[in-house]
Parts: C-alpha cells; sequence; structure tokens
C-alpha cells in the first residue's frame, strides 16, 4: 500500500504532526531528518479559511512531501470545535489536493460515509481512527473495534489508546497482530511509548511524531524517534544512512 509515493509496510514510516505554526521550518527538519510523510492536522491550524488551508497544503507540496489530512474533532482529542457539516465542507474543499495522500476520519463519527465515498471517488487513502484518552479495554472490544473499522471498508485501520500499565501496551500489540490488515496502532502515556518504535514489529505501518510540542501523550520527538528507529530497525538506518549510531 502507498501514501502518495511512499510504500508502507516494509520499513518503519515516520509521520509528523503540523499545525501551520512555522511551517516552512518545520518541513525543512522533515527533509534533514528524512520524515517519509507529513500528517496535516486541519484542525489545529488558527486560520481554515479556504486560502489559509489551501496555502498549507501547498506548502506541503511544495517541499515534496505527501499528506495524511486530519480534521480532528474535540470529542476525539482534536481542536475542532465546529459542527460535522463545518468539517464535512473542509474535507470537501481539501480532498483533491495532490499533496493528499490520506485522510483520517473518526469511526465514531456521523461524517465517515460520506468522507468515505469523498476519498474513494479521489482515489485516495482511507484511514478509520479511533482513539481513547482514558484506557485500553480488553482483547474483545479491541476486536470489535477494529472490525467496525473493517466494516466501514478502511484502508488501515488506525487506533490509539491509553496504556495504565505494561500489560495494556502488550495486549493492543498482539491484538492487532493478530488482525492480519493494514494497521496503524500506538499505546498513549509513558507505559506505551515503546509501541512507538517496536510497533512496526507488529504490524503498525506508520509512527507519528512531532517538532517542539507533542500532540498526543507519549510521544517522541522527531530527532529522538529517528534515532532510535535506526538503533532497532537495520533497514531504517540502511535507508536513512546518517543516522547510523
Amino acid at each position: 500500500m502507498r501514501i502518495g509515493t511512499v510504500e508502507l509496510g516494509k520499513l518503519p514510516r515516520v509521520i509528523v504532526a503540523l499545525d501551520g505554526q512555522e511551517i516552512k521550518k518545520k518541513l525543512e527538519k522533515a527533509r534533514e531528518l528524512k520524515i517519509d510523510l507529513i500528517e496535516a492536522r486541519i484542525d489545529l491550524i488558527e486560520d481554515r479559511s479556504p486560502a489559509s488551508v489551501k496555502a498549507f497544503l501547498d506548502t506541503i507540496a511544495d517541499y515534496g512531501f505527501f499528506a495524511v489530512a486530519t480534521v480532528r474533532p474535540k470529542w476525539e482529542g482534536g481542536k475542532f470545535r465546529g459542527s460535522e457539516e463545518e468539517r464535512l465542507t473542509i474535507f470537501r474543499s481539501i480532498i483533491s489536493h495532490p499533496a493528499i495522500g490520506a485522510v483520517d476520519v473518526e469511526l465514531r463519527s456521523k461524517l465517515l460515509p460520506k468522507v468515505k465515498e469523498l476519498v474513494k471517488r479521489e482515489r485516495k487513502v482511507l484511514i478509520v481512527s479511533y482513539h481513547d484518552f482514558e484506557s485500553t479495554p480488553d482483547e474483545k472490544e479491541i476486536e470489535t473495534i477494529l472490525q467496525k473499522a473493517i466494516d466501514a471498508e478502511a484502508d488501515i485501520i488506525k487506533v490509539a489508546f491509553m496504556g495504565k500499565n505494561r500489560e495494556d501496551a502488550a495486549r493492543v500489540c498482539c491484538t492487532v497482530r493478530k488482525l492480519n490488515r493494514p494497521s496503524v496502532f500506538m499505546v498513549m502515556g509513558e507505559f506505551g511509548k515503546f509501541t512507538r518504535v517496536i510497533g512496526f514489529s507488529f504490524g503498525s505501518l506508520l509512527t507519528y511524531t512531532f517538532f517542539g510540542k507533542a500532540v498526543a501523550p507519549g510521544q517522541i520527538e522527531a530527532e529522538e524517534l529517528v534515532r532510535l528507529l535506526s538503533e532497532f530497525y537495520p533497514e531504517y538506518r540502511k535507508e536513512k544512512g546518517k543516522f547510523i549510531v
């Protein structure tokens, strides 16, 4: 599977969340670190007028990156406070932009069927996501969530849970691994931080990072994450040659 020109699954891939602040400086840093993808966090942009959002995406394209577009609502950990119709208007306005390789929409959103239709029409990748910032459910509930995302025709399933102990993290790794579907997972918080590095060994396609300020609990800053991946994965170290440690 590919997002834009980025092939997923053969080696670790890193995606960095950007919010429009100091965008060129951060994109330069992403180039330097050989980051693979940008998470275009439309919900974090202060000015979400069509012209401003287009300029944001144009800049990402100018630097040669493909993006996963996200308009995350407040009820699932984002900053967007408007109506679902307002969110849908944003999705409609951006989905054909050449910088966008994938769109991330929440499993629990009423917009999912409409966004799916738009994504499939544009032949982009549909990421169906589920976030729980309070806890990690038991194995059966995780399996139920994953099955609902499959039923929603997700190209990639993304799940993120808050880990209260290492057993929570291990349970997510093993449960998602059994799924054997294109997926991205992480366990948030200190107990799950290691999943952002070793998740690839359990089939996770992407790991999320940041510059400056984390956008989710337990994220590892970009430069440190790249260093750790270089230590754990010889294939990653080979492709990102300058980070041999």
